[in-house]
Formats: C-alpha cells, sequence, structure tokens
C-alpha cells in the first residue's frame, strides 16, 4: 500500500502492478550495514524507488527521468528517504555515458518503454508516446548502460514484452548482463509480459519459473 498522500502527475493513469511485482522479486538487501545502491531508470513519479525503499529492496536510490514534471513529483513523494533517495532530471543515454556513474550500482532497475517505433499505432498523449515507445530509450541503449553502470555481480530487473523475450535475451548477452531468472506473472493469462533478473559478468545458464503468484 502506498501513502495515502501518494502524488500523480497530471494526466497519468493508474499504475499498473508491474513496477510492484517487480520489486517483489529482488533479494532483500538482509542484515547488516550492507550497501545496495539502485537505479531507477526512467522513474515515472518515483514508485519503484519508494517500493525498493520502503521493502528494503535497496538501501539507497537514485531515480531518473527526462521530464520534468515527472522528475518533481517523484522528488516530493521520496522527500521522506532524505539522502537515501535522489530524482533528478536527466536523459538515460547522457547518464550511461558519463564515465563517473560506471560500475557505481547494485542493482539497476527498470520498467522500459515497450514498443518499437512504428510498431503499432502512435497514442495521442505524449506522455503515454515516451512511456510506451522506445525511440528514446531503446533496449539497445539501456542494455549498453546496465553495463556500464553495474559493478560485476550487479543486478539487472526488469519487465519487457514477451513477443521480444528472443530480443531482449540476446541483447542483454551481448552486452554481459548475463539473463539468469525468468517469470511471468500468474494472472496475466496472456502471457504478454515478462519479468527478468540478469546478472552482470555471470556464466550463461537461466532458470525459467513456471509463474509467480
Amino acid at each position: 500500500m502506498y501513502k495515502t498522500d501518494w502524488k500523480f502527475q497530471s494526466g497519468q493513469k493508474r499504475h499498473t502492478q508491474d513496477g510492484c511485482q517487480l520489486v517483489r522479486l529482488m533479494k532483500g538487501i538482509g542484515k547488516g550495514n550492507r550497501l545496495v545502491y539502485a537505479i531507477d531508470v526512467g522513474c515515472g513519479d518515483g514508485i519503484i524507488a519508494y517500493d525498493m525503499l520502503i521493502h528494503k529492496k535497496a538501501t539507497k536510490v537514485l531515480a531518473i527521468d527526462i521530464v520534468s514534471e515527472a522528475v518533481k513529483v517523484a522528488q516530493q513523494n521520496l522527500e521522506s528517504y532524505g539522502e537515501k533517495a535522489e530524482a533528478k532530471k536527466i536523459s538515460a543515454s547522457t547518464f550511461f555515458k558519463n564515465k563517473m556513474n560506471w560500475d557505481l550500482f547494485h542493482r539497476f532497475v527498470i520498467n522500459p518503454p515497450f514498443f518499437v517505433e512504428g510498431s503499432g499505432p502512435v497514442n495521442k498523449n505524449k506522455q503515454d508516446q515516451l512511456a510506451r515507445h522506445d525511440s528514446t530509450l531503446s533496449l539497445n541503449l539501456w542494455a549498453r548502460g546496465a553495463k556500464r553502470l553495474l559493478k560485476t555481480g550487479g543486478e539487472l530487473y526488469c519487465v519487457f514484452p514477451t513477443e521480444r523475450l528472443a530480443e531482449a535475451l540476446c541483447v542483454l548477452s551481448q552486452n554481459n548482463v548475463e539473463p539468469k531468472e525468468l517469470w511471468w506473472f500468474k494472472d496475466d493469462l496472456r502471457k504478454r509480459r515478462f519479468f527478468l533478473r540478469a546478472v552482470r559478468g555471470a556464466r550463461p545458464g537461466v532458470i525459467v519459473h513456471t509463474e509467480m503468484k
């Protein structure tokens, strides 16, 4: 459950369960003071970053987005976490290119644009266009970004359409971010989305779970 004062972007549609389910799949930070520094790429209103912190799936989170309004809303939603959470306006491509950010994160989380530009009708809502089409944040781009940003042994968690499963597995593996676990959401009877955990620098070999509750 989210705070009763949770703030949304103007015109934003109700959240799907994808982000919440993705956080559920993550390993907890465990006991002690082990640092788990996570980045939420394309954070929107900060819901995944917030979930990671409240459910102890990260000790510190950086949330980035290219949309100014989204970042302002995320900052408000995450402000109670103080220095443990930061929301920053920057394009993913710019952030990925900066060598200061390389080998910095233990966890790379993304619920990315799903559809290749031109693969279907263009949504009239510009925010939905950004959220659903990968014209500005392609699979190749964020896979390379994960390779750069993650420490060796760091984890990537993402949600992606099943119709692009083979493409996603190949591109991640080519970038040395090896797919390790694959799930489908039980209530998604058509298995339209898959949930993936991959590890930078791991050996090949993926476990396919029949479904998650």
